[in-house]
């Protein structure tokens, strides 16, 4: 999934002492801009193939809650509830720490400024900071660009990313991400809202996969749809895979000085939303 594969670039870049510099400020982050105890829960089916025939499905109930946000992490717990071929697998409840932008544990990353560039959506251009980004010491050689608009959901328009790995000369793999239509409306559980479409294409020597994706920046994780497909090297199809957001909530507004530890204001939003699991 298109927010799954983000999480894997590390898009930030260590700074003199501890704090780093953001690639995306607290506010345009899809999980940073909202207070601590907002949630979400969604639906994932996973089908699989073989020579084009369905061998197996599984159907994954996660739910996904904010319980930090510090200066330049968050902390996501997860649950999750699995069920193939009529068994439930409960999984237990899991903390994951990451960077603002998805870098992980010690990982560092160069971000440099290049300059402006426009990002044409629907025949309209928004003009875009371009920020390109290089993981250091690391095995694979990671790079790629990101056109980032402060003023339009979801911020960044376009990814661009590279993997390299130690030795080779061309790429093993390549993703492309980018926004294909803002501003459209959407239902969302029991409303209609503003969405924005995402259509992401990875490749490697192995495996192909086309995500389409729709994100709203009222919503915990922006993410309230996503619809991947999967391909072998021969083109044949893999695994279709959706995701369904069933609930979300908002959490309720807390001020914390920026004296804590967090250096920032949790008023970010004035919006509440609980929706009952009977309507969905």
């Amino acid at each position: 999934m298109l927010r799954v594969a983000a999480l894997l670039f590390m898009l930030l870049l260590p700074c003199v002492g501890h704090a780093q510099e953001l690639l995306v400020p607290h506010e345009h982050h899809e999980w940073a801009s909202f207070p601590e105890g907002s949630w979400k829960q969604v639906k994932q089916v996973t089908e699989t193939f073989k020579d084009g025939e369905l061998v197996s499905s599984m159907t994954t109930t996660l739910t996904i809650r904010l319980k930090e946000v510090g200066q330049d992490y968050i902390v996501l717990e997860r649950e999750a509830k699995s069920e193939v071929s009529g068994q439930v697998f409960e999984k237990p409840i899991r903390e994951f720490r990451s960077g603002i932008n998805g870098q992980s544990g010690g990982q560092r990353v160069r971000i440099t400024p290049a300059g402006e560039q426009k990002i044409s959506v629907l025949g309209k251009p928004y003009k875009c900071e371009v920020r390109q980004m290089e993981v250091l010491d690391e095995p694979t050689k990671i790079v790629g660009k990101v056109f980032y608009n402060s003023e339009t959901p979801p911020y960044i328009l376009r990814r661009e990313h590279t993997f390299t790995p130690a030795g080779a000369e061309t790429p093993q793999k390549q993703m492309v991400s980018e926004v294909i239509a803002l501003n459209k409306p959407y239902p969302v559980l029991t409303e209609i809202k503003t969405v924005a479409f995402i259509v992401q294409k990875t490749t490697s020597s192995d495996e192909t996969t086309e995500t389409v994706e729709a994100q709203c920046a009222d919503v915990p994780g922006f993410v309230v749809g996503t619809w991947m497909t999967a391909y072998d090297a021969n083109g044949k199809l893999k695994s279709k895979t959706t995701v369904q957001l069933l609930n979300y909530e908002v959490a309720a507004q807390e001020m914390v000085p920026a004296t804590t530890k967090t250096g920032i204001f949790r008023n970010k939003r004035n919006q509440r939303r609980v929706f009952d699991e009977q309507q969905n």
